[in-house]
């Protein structure tokens, strides 16, 4: 509900109260006032008219003296009993003259015999004459009544009048006082409606919308309100706190961009040298080794992963909290990926004598749009977890769609479930198995290894996507991870599918002889990245900076240019900025950067400088393969279209 309709609900009653009460003490004042009036009339007719024709008939027959004749006091008796039926007829009020000590009726202008209970009447003096009156029923009907003693003639004159005329006065001043009331009720209430919108609502609504734009744009708001009261106070507060919230969230992007240049810093400078101790590892075990020297090699090979597999998760787990992690949607056969993912874990799983299972439903010949690269990091996580956990066990994979795909793109829901016979998780720790730098023991980190990274990245990757992970484990009896995420799907067509393995059997192998520059100002990294790229079969060339790489470019007979991104004299981007501007098909000759930054957005940056493709550090062989295969199956598409 609305404030302005919440004060109005209070308002409303406690308005509509107040002026009832004030309507009947108006009837009430209004009432008192009209019966006091006629009371007036009543006792002003008694006393200045009735009572004074019968003096001046008396005063007459004093002044004749035949006061007391009897025959001549009954004719002015009767001119006075004359002058009240004329005066009936002109007020409309009946008059009565009864003898004072045996209330018998002398004259009357009422053709029913008046009987009156003057108890509770009224007492006043009035002209000096005591006058009873007040309100009585003579023969069922009400009656407004005032009487006084005429002693000379030992008579009680009374004059009566209808109460009904009255009854029906007071019935319209209750109708009108109605009216007014509720006239007065609607006009103070719309005046109160008006008064509430404009000092209390309107300026309520003012101080919303800025604090609404503040928590949109965190930028210093301006409210348009003058008023020196609690509200006019709340809207300066509102803008000064705009001002340093503005100035906060400035400091913090500038802190975040800082971190996030820091993070990119250390990752080149951290990744560089790691990418030759990989590579060259990888070099060293394919030369003739005794098998000491060969385990040697291996665990070097094994130590330089497993750090650059914590340098991965530290970005990846950097990037989501800074919300740099965006959502690169692309359509993809689902079955086919997780197919290709179960095989590559499967090397793993068979060195700890565990079994990999995987199953589907309804994801057979259907496309499915998603972020390819989150949904694989996921699934990467929660097997390698399993299979870290599972010795000598099973580790099942199983994945469906809620809904069953149709021809046309439509909204789907994935869920992917990992289920293992491992260790197991205790149920106290089941709630922090997914918070940050957390295992289920802290003996598990000893025994098994990892930072406690990957499930909290796996979660937070899942809720990006429009999903979660859930949890059930037992101890002894192992665990499942079901993973949920929004995707669309369609059922692919025939000839797409024929069509896709066509490319994939025709891309499976690359041309031999490829004419590779290589771009690289590290000896090592040179070295590493030469040697791989030979093990491919391409005819590698190799400068140490971008100025050469671009003049060897416009010389022509380079297939394809492996570029490193910071190189001293001339760096990859401006050589790659050089190459497009050649003349010809030079200026389309591929480039591939090669670089240690591993951020998203600083690829979307190298692209846009005219990269083709980008390989992250420490560069193996696969990468490599998966790289150049990307760009010749592109290049099939162009040509083709």
């Amino acid at each position: 509900m609305r404030i302005k309709s919440k004060l109005l609900v209070i308002y409303i009653p406690i308005l509509l109260i107040g002026m009832a009460l004030t309507g009947y003490w108006a009837y009430l004042t209004a009432y008192d006032s009209v019966r006091e009036r006629e009371y007036q009339l009543l006792t002003q007719t008694l006393t200045l008219n009735v009572l004074e024709i019968i003096d001046e008939r008396r005063e007459l027959l004093i002044q004749s003296g035949l006061e007391n004749v009897p025959v001549f006091r009954d004719a002015y008796q009767k001119e006075v009993f004359e002058e009240l039926e004329s005066l009936q007829q002109t007020t409309d009020r009946h008059f009565a003259i009864s003898d004072k000590s045996t209330d018998t009726i002398i004259f009357s202008t009422a053709k029913s015999n008046i009987v009156l209970n003057v108890e509770n009447a009224n007492r006043a003096t009035i002209a000096n004459r005591r006058v009873a009156f007040g309100e009585s029923s003579v023969n069922g009907t009400d009656v407004l009544f005032a009487c006084s003693e005429f002693d000379p003639w030992s008579w009680k004159v009374t004059v009566l009048q209808p109460a009904e005329p009255l009854q029906s006065s007071l019935f319209t001043i209750a109708w009108l006082t109605f009216l007014v009331t509720l006239f007065a009720v609607v006009f103070v209430s719309l005046l109160m409606g008006k008064v509430t919108q404009v000092f209390v609502v309107s300026p309520i609504e003012k101080i919303k919308s800025a604090a609404s734009r503040i928590a949109v744009d965190h930028k210093k708001v301006s409210i348009d309100l003058e008023q020196n009261d609690e509200l006019g106070s709340l809207a300066r507060d509102v803008e000064a706190m705009s001002g340093e919230i503005e100035q906060y969230v400035a400091q913090a992007q500038q802190a975040n961009r800082a971190k996030t240049d820091f993070l990119a810093v250390m990752s080149h400078e951290i990744r560089t040298p790691l990418n030759g101790i990989q590579g060259l590892a990888t070099l060293l075990l394919d030369t003739q080794l005794s098998d000491k020297q060969h385990q040697y090699a291996s665990d070097l090979k094994s130590s330089a992963s497993i750090l650059a597999t914590v340098i991965n998760d530290v970005l990846d787990l950097s990037k989501i909290e800074s919300g740099m992690s965006e959502i690169d949607v692309t359509e993809f056969d689902l079955d086919s990926m997780l197919n290709d993912l179960i095989t590559l874990l499967g090397t793993n799983a068979s060195a700890n004598s565990t079994r990999l299972v995987y199953k589907s439903k309804n994801l057979e010949s259907v496309a499915v749009t998603s972020d390819i690269t989150k949904l694989r990091q996921i699934i990467i996580n929660l097997v390698s977890n399993a299979i870290k956990f599972t010795h000598k066990g099973t580790v099942s994979i199983s994945a469906k769609l809620k809904q069953s795909s149709t021809e046309t793109m439509s909204d789907n829901r994935l869920v992917i479930a990992v289920k293992d016979t491992g260790i197991g998780i205790e149920a106290e720790r089941l709630e922090h198995i997914f918070d940050k730098f957390t295992q289920s023991d802290s003996s598990i980190t000893r025994k098994y290894g990892g930072t406690g990274l990957g499930l909290a990245i796996a979660k937070q990757l899942a809720q990006i996507l429009g999903g979660d992970i859930k949890v059930v484990s037992k101890v002894g009896e192992g665990s499942c991870f079901t993973v949920t995420a929004n995707v669309q799907s369609r059922l692919m067509s025939d000839s797409s599918i024929e069509s896709s393995s066509a490319r994939k059997a025709h891309g499976a192998s690359l041309p031999s002889g490829l004419k590779v520059l290589l771009a690289e100002d590290n000896a090592i990294n040179a070295v590493v990245a030469q040697a791989l790229l030979e093990q491919l079969n391409c005819d590698v060339e190799h400068v140490d900076n971008g100025l050469k790489a671009a003049a060897r470019v416009e010389e022509g007979g380079i297939d394809v240019v492996f570029m490193d991104v910071h190189m001293p004299v001339m760096d990859g981007i401006e050589a790659t900025k050089r190459i497009r501007k050649l003349e010809g098909d030079l200026s389309q000759t591929p480039v591939i950067g090669l670089t240690a930054e591993a951020f998203k957005e600083r690829h979307v940056s190298f692209k846009q400088a005219g990269m083709d493709d980008i390989v992250t550090k420490p560069v193996t062989v696969e990468a490599l393969q998966e790289s150049l295969l990307k760009l010749a199956l592109s290049q099939e598409v162009t040509d083709n279209s």
